[in-house]
Formats: structure tokens, sequence, C-alpha cells
């Protein structure tokens, strides 16, 4: 006789969605007079506790019925429940989901393959519809006049970052960038150079007076 566990996502901050979960399975449960082995609850209030999810999964085994209210409890994006719906297969396990009406046999029922199709089928649409929003929000805001990119005069962090102190003090003893770069184990000296003029360095060593003279 197959093992029967329901398995109900629980949000401290959904309290609803909670409570909706229990009522609707164990309305399930007694209309179908199964019984129920074991009921698996799991915290998931923030992203960070997702995680959470795929370890209680693992306790589910070969032989097992798991009853969900619906497939979303599965995870936080398409993606993922697509990728656990696909681990309990694997693993032998049955997925009875009671809102949506679906019943995931196993990996080789036909039907099964078919909604898992569809599920993949709406993860590369997202994928899709996303990318196209990006372009166009994008494109929006180029006709709006609104600069794209970094802010000018953004500063990113740099390989020489970390040898700063380094570049300094020889820039201070009279070494050319040439020679700093060869010193400091750099073979090209010129993104060297580029580092010390936009990060304005020798400025910083000598001070913008003495430059100027």
């Amino acid at each position: 006789m197959e093992k029967v566990v329901s398995f109900i996502r629980v949000n401290k901050n959904n309290d609803e969605y909670t409570d909706a979960q229990a009522i609707g399975i164990a309305k399930y449960i007694k209309e179908r007079k199964l019984q129920l082995d074991k009921n698996i609850e799991v915290e998931v209030s923030i992203p960070d506790e997702e995680t959470n999810i795929q370890k209680i999964l693992e306790t589910c085994k070969n032989g097992c019925v798991v009853v969900v209210y619906d497939i979303n409890v599965f995870g936080r994006t398409t993606a993922s429940i697509l990728k656990n719906i696909k681990f309990l297969l694997s693993h032998g396990v049955r997925i009875i989901s009671v809102s949506q009406n679906l019943d995931f046999v196993s990996s080789d029922d036909m039907l099964t393959k078919m909604i898992l199709g569809v599920i993949g089928m709406t993860i590369n649409l997202e994928k899709d519809l996303m990318s196209l929003r990006t372009k166009e929000a994008l494109t929006a805001k180029k006709l709006d006049g609104v600069s794209l990119g970094k802010p000018k005069g953004t500063i990113q962090k740099s390989k020489f970052d970390q040898q700063r102190d380094k570049i300094e003090e020889l820039l201070s003893v009279g070494l050319s960038v040439r020679k700093i770069a060869k010193v400091l184990g750099y073979n090209n000296h010129i993104g060297l150079n580029n580092y010390v003029k936009k990060r304005h360095i020798r400025e910083d060593v000598f001070g913008e007076d003495v430059l100027a003279s």
C-alpha cells in the first residue's frame, strides 16, 4: 500500500494561504478515504528559507504519494517548482495537487510528461517575456532622453586596487609607470597608466600644485 504524505508550505506572513492548504488537503484525504501516514510542514517565510523545501523532500521515499494543495508550494519560481517536482518523480514519488486537479503519476507516465512539458514551455515563455519587457523599457527610456548605463565618472573596481599603496610608493621615488608595471609583474603597462590617470594618483602623491608648476 502506498504511503500518503501531505506537504504544507508554512508562511508566517500569509496565514490564510497556510490554512487554505491544510483545509484543502484534509478535505481531499477525507473524500478519497485515504490514510494519511505523515504530514510535512516547511516554513518558508523569506527567500533564504527556500532551500528548506529540498531538504524535506529528500525524506520522501520510493512509493510515497505526496499530496499538496497546489504545486506553488514547491518554489517561488516556475523553474524551482519544476525542479522539485522532477526531483520527487525521479525518486519514485507520486504527486497530487488538490486545487489544480493534477496527478503526476511517474516520470514515465505520458500525461505527466505532457504536463511537465507545458511547465517547461512556461519557463521559456517567462524568460522571453522578461527579455522583451527589459528591451522595451530600455527603448522607452532612450526615447524619453534618459541616459542609460553607468553615470559618467563612475569608477569601477580594478585589479590594481590591491597594490595601490605600492604603486603610490614607487611613483613617489620617481619610477615610471612602465617600470612600476614591470616591478609589480604586470605584462601591460597601458592598463596601469590608465588606472593612475583616472584615479589621479600622481596628484595624490605629489600634489596638484607641484604637478602644475
